[in-house]
């Protein structure tokens, strides 16, 4: 970030964090009524600042930092008492959002007539489960009864221009994913980048209606019409045109990647998209990429680069969710409890020293040709 970039977050740190905004979100969720030595405010930056400086395993931890930070000597279990109660994982959701909305800020894009530089927003879309305690099965059930009987999915969907999540939602692991894509409507000159566990028709025929932009991992077996065939050297496949996709599927190339155009039924309408494939020698099976994205701006190769960003997502689950939320030690059959660890610990991550851009995430960008 250069020096206006710091300073707007250094600003937007310190009204995010003043004493009366923490205070009032307190009094929103109903958590701290009596302010005595514990307040909300001191509460809120002990546990951000904890968290931001050193590993933190336990409830110790931060009855340590909080001690530490303001030169008092809070018991254990007064401390505890405060973070115990119901109502801190309501106190932290709301933080959590209101740092997610007042801190995020733009530090990626890419050169004025580059390709991608016309999207206001790049929007990578993943879901990640953690298995808990078998006791909450009723309350949290998971889809594999066997290996994980209780299971929770943190749905998150992510900036890549800001390097930052924008929503993070605490679900059953058996709630469908899809119900957490974001809105057709705000998707608008927007593109969103998904796994296949987000294919689905007519949620793309309304992010097309929407003017917004699509870049979907597909699944094996879709059969549209093949209108049109390319391979990856230009030359047009005469044989693939007009049938269905599953009755060409022995005759696609294995040596370079093919680019259908294709065409589905949705809503009585037709939905045109392009369809790349490639062939994965390892696994031996073919990938499949959706897109609306137009052909001559964005061509073969850039589709199959650019869908490496979605990674980022994967990388900040797996670093900052996975890592942080401490669940290898998190063995409670307390639902609110459960609630409190995971929405406490998001909530205490979503700070601006966390957000500084990877360098291999930069390079990645400024990769793509014009």
């Amino acid at each position: 970030m250069d020096h206006g970039q710091l300073s707007m977050v250094a600003d937007k740190f310190q009204w995010v964090f003043s004493e009366p905004l923490l205070n009032a979100c307190s009094t929103e969720a109903k958590f701290c009524r009596r302010q005595r030595i514990i307040t909300p405010f001191r509460l809120g930056l002990a546990l951000t600042a904890t968290c931001a400086s050193q590993p933190v395993e336990t409830l110790a931890d931060f009855h340590r930092g909080f001690n530490a930070l303001w030169g008092t000597t809070i018991t254990y279990k007064a401390f505890y008492n405060q973070v115990a109660k119901s109502r801190f994982a309501d106190f932290a959701r709301t933080l959590t959002s209101r740092l997610i909305g007042e801190m995020t800020l733009k530090v990626l894009g890419f050169a004025k007539g580059r390709a991608f530089a016309e999207f206001r927003h790049i929007v990578l879309q993943d879901g990640s489960s953690f298995a808990i305690h078998d006791g909450l099965r009723e309350v949290f059930p998971g889809r594999f009864k066997v290996v994980k009987p209780a299971a929770v999915e943190l749905h998150t969907t992510m900036d890549l221009l800001c390097d930052a999540p924008t929503i993070v939602v605490l679900t059953p692991d058996t709630t469908n994913e899809q119900a957490f894509l974001p809105e057709p409507a705000a998707l608008r000159a927007s593109l969103l980048l998904a796994d296949r566990g987000y294919l689905d028709l007519h949620y793309m025929r309304r992010v097309q209606d929407a003017g917004g932009f699509f870049l979907i991992r597909a699944k094996a077996g879709l059969n549209p019409q093949v209108i049109e065939a390319f391979r990856e050297d230009g030359k047009r496949l005469r044989s693939l045109r007009n049938k269905p996709l599953q009755t060409i599927y022995t005759k696609l190339p294995k040596r370079q990647r093919v680019e259908l155009g294709v065409q589905w039924q949705v809503d009585g309408h037709p939905l045109d998209l392009r369809l790349i494939i490639s062939w994965h020698p390892r696994t031996k099976s073919f990938c499949y990429f959706l897109t609306n994205l137009p052909p001559k701006r964005y061509p073969l190769e850039v589709i199959c680069r650019a869908y490496k960003w979605r990674w980022q997502v994967e990388i900040y689950q797996s670093c900052n969710l996975r890592r942080t939320l401490f669940w290898l030690k998190f063995n409670s059959l307390r639902l609110h409890t459960a609630q409190r660890v995971v929405r406490g610990s998001e909530a205490w991550r979503q700070t601006p020293l966390g957000w500084l851009p990877r360098s291999g995430h930069t390079t990645c960008l400024t990769d793509i040709p014009a």
